[in-house]
């Protein structure tokens, strides 16, 4: 059995004169993250390894949730390739995952992680909104193999709401 959680980075701020890459959170994206992490920090903590688009608002991101669940940042890894905002490059980096990981989790970008989750589910799934997920389980062993795979959905409103 293989595992991808895609989750979409929190709310990022236009306030700044910076690149895209460069954009930070929003306070109120830094609470948000926080907040997810903790409501599901049970099963975040079950994932291997985090990957994260090296932009910013991403590292940021996956910087806060593995310190809230207490992930240990030996398996956090920046991948040049998720800054990405097509499909089509997500899926090429799940499906080269090493074959030793079962559980992963990806921080990145939309609409890139939204088309790759809905390529890889079994039913259309909700555009991930700022701070939201959705992990796919697929019945193989390898990711080289993934097709089709049943999907969750996790919203910060729920996280927010249960604070």
């Amino acid at each position: 059995m293989k595992e991808i959680l895609f989750l979409r980075h929190a709310k990022s701020s236009w306030e700044y004169a910076v690149s895209d890459r460069d954009r930070p959170l929003q306070p109120k994206g830094i609470h948000a993250i926080k907040a997810v992490a903790k409501h599901w920090k049970e099963k975040f903590s079950t994932y291997e390894v985090i990957l994260s688009s090296p932009a910013n608002r991403a590292l940021y991101t996956a910087t806060l949730l593995a310190h809230e669940i207490g992930h240990s940042f030996s398996q956090f890894f920046l991948k040049e390739g998720l800054y990405s905002f097509s499909a089509p490059d997500i899926i090429h980096q799940v499906k080269q995952l090493p074959f030793q990981y079962d559980k992963v989790i990806v921080v990145g970008h939309n609409p890139a992680l939204s088309a790759a989750a809905d390529y890889f589910c079994v039913k259309p799934m909700p555009v991930l909104k700022t701070a939201d997920w959705i992990s796919i389980t697929f019945a193989v062993s390898d990711w080289k193999g993934i097709t089709y795979g049943e999907a969750e959905y996790g919203s910060k409103k729920e996280a927010l709401l249960n604070q």
